[in-house]
């Protein structure tokens, strides 16, 4: 799967998924949840973020709880999260609902605001589209990349389903 997007850095540890989307806006919908996506961090950051802008985070981030705050990020229409590492709960809940997060070792210092990256996740390698730059990362597995690109892991279910159905039709 390819990216390219601007990037928006979030580069302290441990970002919570109460940091990503408060508890208190739970009860709207996500449409309205992504209006305040990031807000503590940075207040002007859901207003400003483009759709395909790329988020650039330290180590750990979506720690917490296991709540569906990446639901809040895909509203905004980010291409890609990089972290140099993930909560485990946020990574599966953001590639099973269908936003691309990506663990990428050396991230925070590769990427500044602003950057436009370009990001391979099946060659693992992003690449700073103004310096040329490149940083190296584990590629993600095929079948994280098809649930990503088919939007989740119902989309992706249902077309394996139904894969299998034309395999034994044959």
């Amino acid at each position: 799967m390819k990216v390219t997007g601007t990037v928006w850095t979030f580069p302290q540890d441990d970002i919570d998924t109460d940091q990503i989307r408060r508890a208190v806006y739970s009860h709207l919908p996500v449409s309205e949840q992504a209006k305040h996506c990031l807000e503590s961090l940075d207040a002007g950051f859901a207003a400003s973020a483009q759709p395909g802008d790329i988020i650039v985070g330290g180590c750990n981030f979506g720690c917490g709880s296991s709540r569906p705050a990446h639901a809040a990020v895909k509203a905004l229409g980010i291409g890609a999260v990089l972290a140099e590492s993930f909560g485990r709960l946020f990574f599966r809940n953001s590639i099973s609902g269908g936003l691309l997060v990506v663990p990428c070792p050396g991230i925070v210092a590769f990427a500044g605001r602003g950057d436009r990256l370009e990001v391979d996740t099946a060659a693992g390698e992003l690449r700073n589209v103004a310096s040329g730059a490149s940083l190296r990362f584990p590629p993600l597995a095929a079948f994280l990349n098809d649930m990503v690109e088919l939007g989740g892991e119902k989309s992706y279910l249902k077309a394996r389903l139904a894969r299998d159905r034309e395999l034994q039709r044959r």
